[in-house]
């Protein structure tokens, strides 16, 4: 597979990175279906107030046009007065929808602030970058959404207004208030099924907008190589620092051999360095261990510091294999350890 082509999911830190630039998955869609379906609740809860405002407002200026003069003063009057009453009404709608807005922002996105999308780039104002994108992939998804939506939407007004055609039609026999009342309530029932199907188109954009935004960060093998090397540093240099640790490691093992007081061995596999003061210890620790080379470096070094070595291959297998190096001799191997220790002290009174 060729290294330029994105395959890799990208790292924590490129989503880190596109993030700072302000790249996202949020549905504006979802937004505005949320936002819709919020001032829908609000307006139907607010109804019967509103509706007795403005009432009210009409009533006293329009009923009682004859008992003043219409001036350009009385007219300006009349005109900040409509608006301030019409404020008072929607001040309440407004702030909710803001909140709302607000709050579906931060779920989508999270806590963010970005100076990127706002930030002057020549290529936004490059004629044929415009083309591309007029007539790219993501264009052409969003006019397709744009006449589903209002495909839809114009089948259920259609289906809407048919179902209630007998109602319409017997409207000639009702009052003038009780035909404001029908036309506000099924606005009113309308909008509640048209905010049903948006919030699910909405809910589908969000999922496709994250889909299309995990696409877009994906990275080739030679990012995902570079990025490593920035991160966790060159391979080369992190072969060394691990070699001259392990280096580290064993000079710091070999000189905690001289203070063991035996050595187990296979006797040419395993090898495995004891240390146990009965004074200060609850059992013997293991203080250095290895195989084949290093086995023999263990052996070597004991040899230098007259440590006692003891061939029992199963006992060195055991201690290998399941204690590691400054842990304690576990209890089920007590009495082959004191075995072995009881021969060293008394090859030493000899």
């Amino acid at each position: 597979m060729p290294d330029g082509e994105r395959t890799e999911q990208a790292t924590p830190r490129r989503k880190e990175e596109v993030r700072k630039r302000g790249q996202v998955a949020q549905s504006l869609e979802l937004l505005s279906a949320i936002t819709f379906i919020a001032g829908i609740m609000i307006i139907g809860s607010l109804i019967h107030t509103i509706y007795n405002q403005i009432t009210n407002l009409l009533t006293r200026y329009l009923g009682d046009m004859n008992m003043f003069s219409l001036t350009v003063q009385s007219s300006r009057k009349i005109m900040q007065d409509l608006i301030y009453q019409f404020f008072i009404v929607l001040l309440p709608i407004l702030g909710i929808v803001f909140i709302v807005s607000l709050l579906v922002g931060f779920v989508q996105t999270g806590f963010l602030f970005s100076s990127g999308p706002i930030t002057p780039e020549l290529s936004r104002i490059n004629p044929l970058a415009g083309l591309k994108r007029i007539f790219s992939k993501r264009s052409l998804v969003e006019l397709l959404k744009a006449i589903i939506k209002i495909g839809i939407l114009g089948f259920l007004g259609y289906s809407f207004v048919q179902g209630m055609r007998g109602e319409i039609f017997s409207l000639w026999k009702v009052s003038i208030s009780g035909i404001s009342q029908f036309i506000i309530s099924n606005i009113l029932r309308f909008s509640q099924q048209a905010g049903i199907f948006l919030l699910t188109l909405g809910l589908l954009d969000y999922l496709f907008q994250r889909r299309e935004l995990e696409a877009s960060i994906r990275m080739t093998r030679e990012e995902l190589k570079e990025e490593l090397k920035e991160t966790e540093g060159d391979p080369l240099i992190r072969s060394r620092i691990k070699q001259r640790q392990r280096e580290l490691a064993t000079r710091r093992m070999m000189q905690e051999v001289r203070k063991a007081n035996v050595i187990i061995t296979n006797p040419t596999e395993y090898a495995v360095a004891l240390k146990y003061e009965p004074k200060s210890m609850r059992a013997p620790i293991v203080v250095a261990k290895g195989v084949r080379l290093m086995a023999e470096r263990i052996k070597s070094e004991g040899r230098r510091w007259n440590i006692p070595i003891i061939v029992n291959p199963p006992l060195a297998q055991l201690l290998y294999k399941f204690i590691e190096i400054g842990k304690e001799v576990p209890p089920k191997l007590y009495q082959a350890v004191a075995e072995v220790l009881a021969y060293v002290y008394r090859r030493r009174r000899v």
